[in-house]
């Protein structure tokens, strides 16, 4: 008799789950700003446990609403991962109705969970692509009447959310509580002002020798306007002034306008790329 159950996972598994992520054959965890033990507590964070000893997780909590990436999968040695795959992710397909227009991606970094996922009806949506920049600074802009670069604030948040909203489709749109991590863990967060008025903003991180631009967004009625490249130059003369003179920065394949910008300020294309998907009922 399979003595084996699927339960939510609570924050009271903290420890039993870190130690199960540190022994798991497979481990997919999604490129995110908070941890991914974090989510414990949110709705859609399943395990699937065998003689009271996990055997497999997963997780997908919305954030934004309607949006849910798939932020954790993990299967021991014990079980095959297509098993524990189909029987996790039933399960949340079973509570799955009640959010008729929620949609489900997930970005492979490793070839066995792209496989995995298309094995179980997910299809490519889009690919990841990373960009480089080698130290050089490019021809530098001049800032608009009226405009100013400076840090952004706490305050300045929920605006820049905003922003963020209006410039993405929705399955890259941030929310609040996620810019908020990411400004925490920003070495560098500027915004393009005019006249008072936000009108773009980057969130960088760095260490001593490289930096990764994380974010940049431009109001759409703003954009073509070289304001973007205005904030990526602000940004690259900041390293360069540090003594920094490696950054990356990542984009859709098919997003040719901000490929074009970054390579007019320097940033040549890597081999590196990861594949987004996303579930087809």
């Amino acid at each position: 008799m399979d003595s084996s159950i699927i339960r939510t996972a609570q924050k009271n598994d903290t420890s039993d789950l870190a130690f199960f992520l540190n022994q798991a054959r497979y481990i997919h965890r999604h490129l995110d700003w908070r941890p991914v033990l974090e989510w414990l507590g949110a709705e859609s964070f399943w395990i699937l446990e065998q003689d009271h000893k996990i055997q497999g997780t997963f997780a997908c909590p919305d954030d934004p609403p309607g949006i849910a990436w798939v932020r954790l999968f993990a299967s021991s040695s014990q079980i095959a991962p297509d098993e524990a795959w189909v029987r996790l992710f039933q399960t949340e397909l079973d509570r799955s109705h009640v959010y008729p227009k929620r949609i489900l991606a997930a970005i492979s970094l490793h070839d066995w969970f792209m496989r995995l996922l298309e094995r179980h009806g997910w299809i490519e949506y889009q690919q990841i692509v990373t960009l480089a920049w080698d130290g050089g600074l490019p021809n530098e802009p001049r800032l608009p009447d009226g405009a100013v670069i400076r840090p952004i604030l706490p305050e300045d948040l929920p605006e820049i959310t905003r922003i963020d909203n209006l410039a993405f489709e929705p399955l890259w749109r941030l929310s609040l509580t996620a810019l908020n991590h990411a400004y925490e863990q920003s070495a560098f967060a500027t915004l393009f002002e005019v006249n008072g008025q936000i009108i773009a903003y980057q969130m960088s991180t760095a260490t001593s020798f490289n930096a990764h631009l994380a974010r940049l967004a431009v109001l759409p009625q703003s954009q073509g306007q070289k304001i973007g490249y205005t904030l990526v130059y602000d940004l690259l003369k900041q390293l360069d002034r540090l003594q920094v003179r490696s950054a990356t920065v990542n984009t859709q394949h098919d997003n040719l306008a901000s490929q074009a910008l970054y390579q007019r300020l320097g940033f040549i294309h890597t081999d590196e790329h990861f594949p987004v998907l996303v579930y087809q009922d």
